[in-house]
């Protein structure tokens, strides 16, 4: 009865014009929620700094979004969110947060990766029967598994191949879709994170809080086209870096409760914290990302209440700290508004300095296919596929840069001087 009594109501608001509410030009906190509980939630923080908490459940009255949210996918429209202990993938807008599908039939899902109309689902399984799931996402249904290697978690998607950590293990999975053929690029142990620089991903091994740093926690450097590890970087010993994100210009690296830089540039790690924070408990910082020049900070305090995300500048200035939902893991860039009318411009990409005088970076989450600068008459002055370019013998004045990945393209202004 209350499930027609639903969807009546569901008929009759749209029926007088009712639109739900569209969070854009924000950031998505994913609170995992107690384990065993259905506590998963998600919060979120707009560009105003308003924050609006259960955004989930005010999207869909009497529906949970289940029981231990461990990370959330977008593309396009939709978000995936997997659910580990619920065994389930919600599918839902990323603009409303209205659901669209539930897929179960899933064991202990972790982390996803969309690609080509499907997303593919990193799973445990049974012990040492780890694999990939794969939804249809015009069906919402499991049509296909792929067995990998045990302790599979974070995955990306470059150019039609996913590059898998294994965090029980030494070793990078690169599986290519369209030949099913798949490739080990090996690492030092508990790849935690996986990053998408220009035609590079930088892999940490790290070290969870309850880990003994017997060994330096790594950052490993793989060349995208070739997938082989060009370069590594040992951490301080007694470091238990675990999680890390990037700007562009810095990989931010998360200990238990401090934040450090890494330089890309110079490839050095500077020893000092960047940032210091109060988190205390035995997992220590819960998660770490950057976003817009800000750097998100989780803490989950006791695990039971609800938790902490504290928000600081690119300077590790203290911004702003919002009480959120329990165990608040991962923040996520939200949908944001149609500024443009040029339906191409499907990506962010960030460039620094801006202004410059000699280099100009480029930063985007896929990698780069094409980058083309036209000065202020249109004429194209450069072109290239690298994320660093050199503009030193440019004339001063303003550029316009178009950069395009796999995804579409975007387009914006610099400055050089």
């Amino acid at each position: 009865m209350k499930k027609n009594i639903f969807l009546i109501l569901t008929v009759l608001l749209n029926f007088f014009g009712y639109s739900q509410t569209e969070y854009l030009d924000g950031v998505i906190v994913l609170n995992e929620g107690g384990a065993g509980t259905e506590t998963s939630s998600l919060s979120f923080i707009s560009a105003q700094n308003d924050l609006t908490n259960n955004v989930f459940g005010i999207a869909n009255p009497g529906v949970s979004l289940g029981n231990t949210a461990q990370s959330l996918t977008m593309q396009n429209d939709i978000a995936v969110v997997v659910l580990n202990l619920s065994n389930q993938v919600k599918i839902i807008n990323n603009k409303t947060f209205e659901l669209i599908a539930t897929v179960s039939g899933f064991d202990n899902p972790r982390y996803a990766a969309i690609f080509n109309g499907k997303a593919y689902i990193t799973c445990w399984g049974t012990p040492l029967n780890d694999y990939i799931a794969v939804i249809d996402l015009q069906t919402n249904t499991i049509v296909d598994t792929i067995t990998v290697a045990d302790g599979t978690e974070k995955i990306k998607e470059v150019n039609g191949k996913l590059y898998i950590a294994h965090e029980s293990g030494n070793i990078i999975t690169v599986y290519d879709i369209t030949t099913n053929v798949s490739q080990e690029i090996t690492v030092s142990s508990t790849p935690s994170e996986l990053l998408v620089i220009g035609n590079d991903l930088y892999v940490l091994c790290g070290i969870r809080s309850w880990m003994p740093a017997l060994s330096p926690a790594k950052i490993y450097k793989i060349n995208l086209t070739t997938n082989t590890v060009t370069n590594s970087f040992d951490l301080p010993i007694g470091l238990k870096a675990f999680h890390m994100d990037t700007d562009g210009e810095y990989l931010y690296i998360a200990d238990s409760a401090d934040v450090y830089k890494f330089n890309l540039a110079t490839d050095s790690f500077n020893s000092t914290p960047f940032i210091q924070t109060n988190i205390e408990g035995s997992y220590g910082m819960y998660g770490l990302n950057v976003i817009n020049d800000k750097i998100y900070i989780a803490d989950a305090g006791n695990y039971v209440q609800p938790g902490n995300a504290f928000v600081y500048s690119n300077q590790g200035n203290l911004l702003n700290t919002f009480i959120v939902g329990v165990i608040p893991n991962h923040f996520y860039k939200s949908a944001q508004s149609v500024l443009s009318v040029d339906k191409s411009n499907k990506i962010v990409f960030s460039m620094y300095p801006n202004p410059t005088s000699d280099y100009l970076n480029i930063h985007t989450e896929e990698q780069i296919l094409d980058v083309t600068i036209f000065n202020v008459q249109g004429r194209q002055v450069l072109k290239s596929n690298e994320n660093r370019l050199d503009v030193s013998n440019f004339t001063s004045g303003i550029y316009l840069i178009e950069v395009k990945t796999n995804s579409g393209k975007a387009v914006n202004k610099f400055i050089k001087k």
